[in-house]
């Protein structure tokens, strides 16, 4: 009976207050959520699943050509462009969903679940174990409420079936947005960022870190360089953004 009620109260309130599209403000359609079909279309996406050593892997590649340890580093993709020119509609996205009086964590978790449907089957998503959000320091977390790298990996989640853990890897301090960094700044505000707990839970894993945007890979690349300290670890990354000028 509870239920029943539920579902008529809900659909009472879809008729007297009927959910629009975050991007376009359109009415939506019963199947649609949150973000409507056409806008979903229109997110420019970088198709980084049909390119071999696309521009996350030659960001990254850069990056260990300078470092002195090994990186267990595997693959790594992103969805779409964040940029200004090609990437105004999914950044627009992203910003309503983390800031503002109104954020809206399930923003991310639409477009997690709409970058899984489009990369089910590529190289990205072979032999994956897990799926590991980047972390949020608790303090930005009690104060945003959410952490939108999780929400993505639920939508991920719901297409791919694959576990996320949100346990074993933690963030040390509450360091500065990166966004809001000098590109010089960036590598000193993510030195030893992250540790990881309990590490032999990963021992011999394939582990996809996701984030809701990678622009210089900083922080992803602090977070491959712990977990290639455990033995066997495999590092595949995926965001939702690229903010590639």
């Amino acid at each position: 009976m509870r239920n029943i009620f539920s579902t008529c109260w809900r659909s009472v309130l879809e008729v007297l207050f009927p959910s629009c599209c975050a991007a376009c403000g359109q009415k939506l359609m019963q199947e649609e959520r949150d973000i409507c079909f056409s806008c979903i279309a229109a997110i420019a996406r970088t198709e980084h699943a049909e390119i071999a050593n696309n521009g996350i892997d030659m960001l990254f590649a850069d990056r260990m050509q300078v470092e002195q340890r090994k990186i267990n580093y595997e693959r790594g993709a992103a969805f779409a462009y964040y940029n200004r020119e090609r990437g105004a509609l999914l950044r627009s996205l992203i910003e309503r969903g983390k800031f503002g009086n109104n954020p809206n964590p399930n923003l991310f978790y639409v477009l997690g679940r709409e970058a899984a449907r489009e990369y089910v089957g590529s190289a990205l998503l072979e032999d994956i174990d897990v799926l590991v959000p980047i972390p949020l320091h608790s303090r930005r977390l009690r104060e945003r409420g959410f952490n939108q790298a999780e929400y993505i990996c639920k939508g991920m989640s719901e297409v791919l079936h694959l576990p996320i853990d949100t346990q074993h890897l933690v963030r040390m301090r509450n360091n500065p947005h990166q966004s809001r960094s000098q590109f010089d700044k960036r590598e000193s505000n993510v030195k030893d960022l992250f540790s990881v707990c309990y590490p032999e839970e990963w021992k011999n894993k394939h582990i996809l870190l996701v984030d809701d945007v990678i622009t210089s890979g900083s922080t992803m690349f602090e977070c491959m360089k712990q977990l290639s300290a455990i033995r066997g670890c495999r590092i595949s990354v995926f965001a939702l953004g690229w903010a590639h000028s």
